[in-house]
């Protein structure tokens, strides 16, 4: 039991190494690795030593001497030791990302296709993404492939990898006693395939690549196809127990309201999202009525917007009352969790114009008095490139934690001995 507790106490440290270097975007010394993780000089030595030895790091050259003692060699990343694969599900296509191990994006492709689909339909397509990106990119070795992550709307179960409810899959598809589609996806590619909810997912994608920097405290509100929220608190994604947290979207704000996708009555979505903002613009007799669970939302929500721009008063009111919905229940959210700060994904920015103003407002307004003036709102128009890389993010943290897979890809473990198979985390 002792030596078992010694080589965890060992991961552990070696995971704190690896991952001051990720986070800290630029070569970093030895004493700076100490100092950021609280090791001894002679434990950070060691453990950088046999990280070199793997090659999950390198040598990044040599500060300037300060005239006292040798000069001090510098750590980074060593971004060719192994790649993953972030693969972001949308309700017409999906978005797939080849990264490095320094994080650095080689190659992204947007997958057109048509939803809600079985589970099979999911692993075929995925497994052709997958397999496409492979051929494209040969310079990366199939051996360093170390992950896949995918990033999915919905009611994601992370600890077990299983999808609850999502509108990009049939109901037959997903559900508490449905097989786990990270290891049935795992197994059609052979390698560890992490499966987890697309607002956490950015959430995360923010702290390494966007705006938030490496704030503490920061909720990241997504809004288009459906409403989701990701929240990072003391630095790290909340999940909650069952790591369905954060479900903004589902919040009821009127009983027996208007249906939600979901299943419920009167939950957030069903207000402020695209299709419900298109639905009420077809109620309006401003655009053709269309299917919630399909694409054409989408193309309905920038019809109205179009519209709304040239005039329509009508319009613009539906625009703004999404703005006032969603300011309310984000300054509900400042006031139950208390962030630096908020960023709001919108997606392309063609309709935000439309909303923000009396979002902004009602924000304001929803928000304890302490609170006012102090929590920026900050607007992000990025892709759903960043979504997919946000899913590669989440498979090098859990390389990073995983002292198996590293060891793994540093002996080529993929072979016909073990068929393709690493060490499941």
């Amino acid at each position: 039991m002792a030596r078992l507790q010694s080589r965890q106490i060992s991961h552990l440290h070696q995971y704190q190494v690896l991952h001051t270097v990720r986070l800290a975007g630029a070569p970093v010394s030895r004493a700076e690795i100490a100092e950021a993780t609280g090791l001894s000089q002679p434990a950070v030595s060691s453990l950088t030593r046999r990280l070199i030895e793997t090659g999950a790091l390198k040598e990044a050259g040599a500060r300037p001497s300060n005239g006292i003692g040798r000069r001090e060699r510098e750590l980074e990343i060593n971004g060719d030791f192994a790649w993953v694969i972030g693969v972001k599900l949308s309700m017409d296509h999906f978005t797939i990302t080849v990264t490095d191990f320094a994080g650095r994006m080689r190659r992204s492709e947007d997958v057109a296709w048509n939803t809600p689909v079985a589970t099979a339909g999911l692993l075929d397509a995925l497994a052709a993404a997958v397999q496409r990106c492979l051929e494209a990119t040969p310079e990366l070795e199939r051996s360093r492939l170390a992950g896949v992550g995918v990033a999915v709307p919905g009611f994601v179960d992370s600890i077990h990898g299983r999808v609850l409810w999502s509108p990009v899959l049939t109901p037959e598809s997903t559900g508490p006693h449905t097989p786990a589609l990270d290891q049935a996806l795992a197994a059609r590619l052979g390698v560890p395939v992490f499966v987890e909810n697309d607002a956490n997912m950015l959430a995360l994608a923010d702290q390494w690549y966007g705006r938030s920097g490496h704030a503490s405290h920061v909720a990241v509100v997504t809004l288009e196809h459906g409403l989701g929220l990701g929240l990072v608190v003391n630095g790290e994604l909340y999940r909650g127990h069952s790591g369905l947290a954060a479900e903004l979207g589902h919040v009821q704000i009127e009983p027996e309201g208007r249906a939600c996708r979901c299943g419920k009555r009167g939950c957030l979505e069903a207000y402020v999202a695209h299709y419900a903002v298109a639905a009420a613009g077809a109620e309006a007799g401003l655009i053709p009525r269309c299917e919630p669970a399909s694409g054409a939302p989408e193309r309905a929500y920038f019809e109205l917007a179009q519209l709304a721009h040239a005039g329509n008063a009508r319009a613009r009111e539906i625009f703004e009352k999404q703005g006032r919905l969603l300011g309310q229940w984000i300054g509900n959210v400042v006031n139950l969790m208390s962030p630096q700060l908020v960023i709001l994904c919108g997606g392309p920015p063609l309709a935000s114009d439309l909303f923000l103003p009396s979002l902004r407002q009602a924000m304001e307004q929803a928000m304890a008095l302490p609170h006012r003036g102090e929590v920026p709102l900050v607007i992000d128009h990025q892709g759903d490139e960043i979504w997919a890389r946000g899913a590669a993010s989440l498979v090098l943290q859990r390389v990073d934690e995983s002292a198996e897979i590293i060891e793994s890809v540093a002996r080529h473990a993929f072979d016909s001995l073990n068929h393709g198979r690493r060490p499941a985390l």
